[in-house]
């Protein structure tokens, strides 16, 4: 089967993490896979063979978000895949009308956020999954899947669950070795955290809890809008010298930069999965998460156990959260065994059978 993936931006993010496991798992189970990027965002996929990108740049107005929408449009037209994968908010709504004007009937889209923080994207979205123009609507967790109850029942009827897929990286990193990489310091107890630095991830409360944990530093894998302004606040509250951004972290590379840390810290404000989180667990990472129902329900095993301690989204409670870490390893313990436990929950190998048993019916 010849399959188009569609994408918005092209960054390491977790969508683009997700669409990157599907296309390769698809791939190896004898399909014609490639990713299109609406936009080029960073460089994490200019060497990838199997990836094209309409725009060399983020598109700049209603011109340059039209000039995005044709060229995908286009795109579809010449390659006339057999089947279109699309991801996120607009890569689902501007996917499945590229897809149907260039006569392609089989769209699978994700359901990447929940809809009351979509806007008017989720109208849209709202009348092309009632339509018919999504032949599926995939949804990462039990929590995403409910937030579409009162959808139509057109709508709600090509929901299906396959949980996200997490890659296990086979080599066992040295931790003084990974530090000594990323140029984080050998001897601090070390929190890390992952994901784009934007105001929904929420990591100015990770560095303002600093203030309450005078021996801890902070390492934070990622970029994006905020980077200035979260260094301003890390000086202004006295713990600039504690806290340390490495960049950009290619996915393939990410478990060696789990390897430095003491513990992760999730204190993001809205998830429909947390797979930063569920990685870091798998990583064998005891966790300090927000206390969000969805991070409860992907980061408990399939047995009942829990890998992470959860707390409100606020600087003091991200703090006991983590000063409970240091005091008692084996709590600590007992978290990094359950976190360990959820590698086949999310096999990357499940996840890429579950989509392709949607392609094929």
């Amino acid at each position: 089967m010849k399959i188009v993936q569609v994408q918005t931006q092209a960054e390491a993010a977790g969508a683009q993490r997700i669409s990157d496991m599907v296309g390769h798992g698809l791939r190896e189970r004898g399909h014609d896979v490639r990713t299109v990027f609406m936009y080029r965002k960073t460089h994490a996929f200019d060497l990838d063979p199997y990836a094209d990108f309409i725009l060399r740049e983020e598109p700049r107005g209603s011109l340059g978000r039209a000039r995005a929408a044709f060229g995908l449009a286009r795109y579809l037209s010449r390659s006339r895949p057999d089947a279109v994968i699309t991801f996120q908010h607009y890569g689902n709504i501007v996917g499945a009308v590229a897809a149907r004007w260039a006569g392609i009937r089989t769209v699978v889209a994700n359901q990447s956020g929940a809809p009351q923080t979509m806007g008017i994207l989720a109208s849209i979205d709202k009348i092309l999954g009632s339509a018919g123009f999504y032949q599926a609507n995939v949804v990462n967790s039990e929590w995403t899947k409910a937030q579409f109850d009162n959808y139509p029942r057109g709508y709600q009827k090509i929901i299906s669950h396959i949980d996200h897929g997490v890659p296990v990286s086979s080599t066992c990193f040295d931790r003084a070795t990974a530090r000594a990489k990323f140029g984080l310091p050998q001897d601090a107890w070390l929190v890390v955290t992952s994901g784009r630095i934007v105001k929904s991830k929420n990591h100015l409360v990770l560095v303002a809890a600093l203030a309450f944990l005078p021996d801890v530093h902070m390492a934070l894998a990622g970029v994006g809008p905020e980077q200035e302004a979260l260094m301003d606040f890390a000086g202004r509250h006295g713990v600039l010298d504690r806290v340390h951004l490495v960049g950009e972290v290619p996915p393939e590379q990410m478990f060696e930069f789990l390897a430095t840390g003491d513990a992760y810290a999730f204190p993001s404000l809205t998830e429909t999965f947390g797979l930063a989180a569920v990685e870091a667990a798998m990583a064998g990472l005891p966790i300090v998460a927000n206390n969000l129902d969805v991070l409860h329900e992907v980061l408990t095993t399939e047995n009942g156990q829990s890998a992470a301690i959860f707390v409100e989204a606020n600087a003091q409670d991200m703090a006991r959260g983590l000063a409970e870490l240091m005091a008692k390893p084996q709590l600590a313990a007992a978290l990094s065994s359950a976190g360990l436990q959820l590698k086949q929950k999310y096999s990357v190998s499940r996840m890429c059978a579950g989509y392709e048993a949607l392609l094929r019916a």
